[in-house]
Parts: structure tokens; C-alpha cells; sequence
């Protein structure tokens, strides 16, 4: 009888962890792809998809680079961490256009993320969050776009499959608002610092008594969600197109080319790009160029995207109590609003290239336990 009952303690242990709803989060940016992985870890890989060289040429290097080859339409895609090393002449491998959610490099990116998921033990998915920017999200025939391609049996090339059984969308910066108060005493520090009207909160759960502007600096789009007891406020929420990182690099890119005296293709674009993230020079033609003397023109293009946010709020910002940036370098952005805006508290959330991530991630588990 103890071994009987020792056997229905065991499967009974069992058939409660078979029943936890697995849930993953894919946020496909323009610059990045951000997902979820089993054991409640992150990645990221460029968002860069590139028709894939079945070629020979391929398999002659030293070591197997990070990519999967995914299908898309009948053609394949190259997509992952080492994608870059199959980016060749006037091959972008983007697209920052406002249809991205329904083409094919989109596809591609996120069959991308569906198969690192797949390599790290993941068959099927109960539920999996996706994120839209708030222009694109606020189009129901967008999200249910999403939903339609997304459910289902996905093939991801290789003979890997992955079962999705529910889609939920989000807009992107409600993924940095649901992991704020996570981030309490940080936020509570930049509070302090301010000296507003503001004072330091002693739970996550006084957000819902706060008027919450998130601003999410995308490599495409500039995002503004005013979050109030909660909720959106759709009226003073919205996207600037041509407002985010990809404007950036483009001007930097003219401003290059003008000063060394030959045009610059799309394929010097991410180079540009991540020499300005990681605050390097950029190697062109075996020449290294120092991009700190393009900062004014960086802070013109900042500027005017902030502009076009604040016009776009409707007088809204006379009752924001908090502003939140994520995204890849919010930095800037911070020091124009903390200038134009001095007593409200503007803080960067920690790790910010993946705040909306973890935050879908929270979002699809809370779904998920009320069933």
C-alpha cells in the first residue's frame, strides 16, 4: 500500500507539471528579434533575414555559424545570430516599411525565433505573445492577421514543426509596463533625482494610480503609449514613422558619405548601426571613422522625433506623472524629454532592448493562469 500511494504522489506530481501551459513571447523590432526561451531565458538576434546560398561556398568555413534556414513562401531564408556573415553587397536583409508584419522577412524572423525554441526543447506552445507598434496594433485586421499565420502547425524548415495553439498581440510598449514594478527600487532612484511632485512608491500596485507615459524608441518607430489606472488612453497614444533608430543611421550614413566623398550603400547600415551602439568607429574599406563628430546630427533627429511625440500627445503630457523608455539606446531620448519635461521623472528600464519581451512573457503567463 506505501509503495501504491508513494506511485499516485509520483504521478500525480507528474500530470500537474505536464499541465503547465508552456508560453513564449516573440518581439519581432525592426532592428532585433527578441524572444522567450524554456527555462525562462531571453535571446535576440538581428533582424535580418537573407535568401539563403545553398552553394557549397556556404559549408567552407571554420566553424557552423548560428543561422537556420527557414521556408517562406516557397523560397528560404537565412536567419539568426550570425546572420550578418551572409549579408554581401547591397543585401539590407531588412524591411522597415509599415506592412513589415505581414512579409516575408517578418515570417522568416519569427519562424527564426519559433526554431531557436524548437532547438531548446519546445514541440508545441499553448500560448505566444506577439508584439505590434502601437499604430499597427491599434488596426484589429493587423492583429488578427497575426493571430491567423501564427496558430496552427508552423513549418520551420529541416523537417522542425512547431504547434502554436493560441496567439495573443500586444502593443510593444505594454511589454515594459507590465515589467515596471519589477524594477522598484531603480525607478524609485531616478524618482528621488528628479525632485517633482512625484514621490517613490512603496509597491508596483500604485502604478495603477499613476498616468504612465511609455516611450519606446524602435529602430523604425518612435511608440508612445499613456497608460492611465492601467489602461491605454488610445486618444493620446500613438507612432511616428521614420521616427526611430533606422532615421538616425540614415543621417549618419549621408553625413558620412558627404564628408569621405562617395556614396555609402544599405549594407554599410548595420555597421553604422552597431558602431553607434556600442560607441565605436566604423572600419569602411580599411579606414576607421570616429562618429562622435555626427552627434549634432543625431541630437537634430532625436529632437525632432520627440517633437512629433509630444505634438501627437494632444496636451497629454500636462498630466503624465511618469515617463518610461525602452528600446536600444533610450539615453538620448531620456536627456531631451528630462530637458523639455524637468520635473517628471524620466527612467530608462534596465536591459531596455528586451523590457517588451519580459514583459509579453508576464502578460502570456498571467493569460495563461486565468485559463
Amino acid at each position: 500500500m506505501a509503495n501504491s500511494s508513494k506511485l499516485r504522489e509520483v504521478v500525480s506530481v507528474d500530470t500537474a507539471a505536464a499541465a503547465t501551459p508552456v508560453v513564449r513571447a516573440i518581439d519581432v523590432g525592426f532592428g532585433l528579434v527578441k524572444c522567450s526561451l524554456p527555462g525562462s531565458g531571453f535571446m535576440s538576434f538581428p533582424s535580418m533575414a537573407i535568401p539563403a546560398d545553398g552553394s557549397a561556398v556556404r559549408t567552407l568555413s571554420t566553424r557552423r555559424r548560428d543561422t537556420f534556414d527557414v521556408p517562406v513562401n516557397g523560397a528560404t531564408y537565412e536567419v539568426g545570430r550570425d546572420v550578418g556573415l551572409a549579408q554581401a553587397g547591397g543585401s539590407f536583409g531588412r524591411d522597415v516599411t509599415d506592412e513589415f508584419y505581414r512579409g516575408s522577412i517578418y515570417e522568416a524572423l519569427a519562424k527564426g525565433a519559433l526554431r531557436y525554441m524548437a532547438e531548446a526543447g519546445d514541440a508545441e506552445i499553448d500560448l505566444l505573445v506577439l508584439g505590434l507598434p502601437v499604430n499597427q496594433y491599434n488596426d484589429a485586421k493587423r492583429r488578427d492577421y497575426l493571430r491567423e499565420v501564427y496558430e496552427g502547425a508552423i513549418d520551420l524548415g529541416d523537417g522542425k514543426t512547431m504547434s502554436v495553439r493560441k496567439v495573443v498581440v500586444q502593443a510593444q510598449p505594454m511589454g515594459g509596463y507590465a515589467a515596471l514594478d519589477s524594477h522598484l527600487e531603480d525607478l524609485n532612484q531616478t524618482i528621488v533625482a528628479t525632485g517633482g511632485a512625484l514621490q517613490p512608491l512603496s509597491s508596483g500596485e500604485e502604478l495603477d494610480d499613476l498616468s504612465v507615459l511609455m516611450v519606446d524608441a524602435g529602430e523604425h518607430t518612435l511608440d508612445w503609449l499613456l497608460i492611465q489606472q492601467g489602461a491605454i488612453n488610445p486618444r493620446a497614444s500613438g507612432a511616428a514613422s521614420d521616427a526611430g533608430r533606422h532615421r538616425v543611421v540614415r543621417a549618419v550614413l549621408d553625413s558620412l558619405a558627404s564628408d569621405i566623398g562617395r556614396p555609402l550603400g544599405p549594407a554599410v547600415l548595420p555597421r553604422i548601426n552597431e558602431a553607434l551602439r556600442l560607441k565605436k568607429e566604423v572600419k569602411l574599406s580599411g579606414v576607421a571613422y570616429d562618429l562622435t563628430r555626427y552627434e549634432p546630427v543625431i541630437m537634430s533627429v532625436v529632437e525632432d522625433s520627440i517633437n512629433r511625440m509630444v505634438d501627437g500627445l494632444r496636451d497629454a503630457h500636462e498630466i503624465i506623472d511618469l515617463m518610461v523608455l525602452v528600446g536600444g539606446q533610450p539615453e538620448r531620448y531620456r536627456d531631451v524629454l528630462a530637458r523639455r519635461f524637468p520635473a517628471i521623472p524620466v527612467f530608462i528600464m534596465p536591459e531596455p532592448l528586451s523590457a517588451n519581451v519580459r514583459g509579453f512573457q508576464l502578460i502570456g503567463e498571467a493569460l495563461a493562469e486565468e485559463g
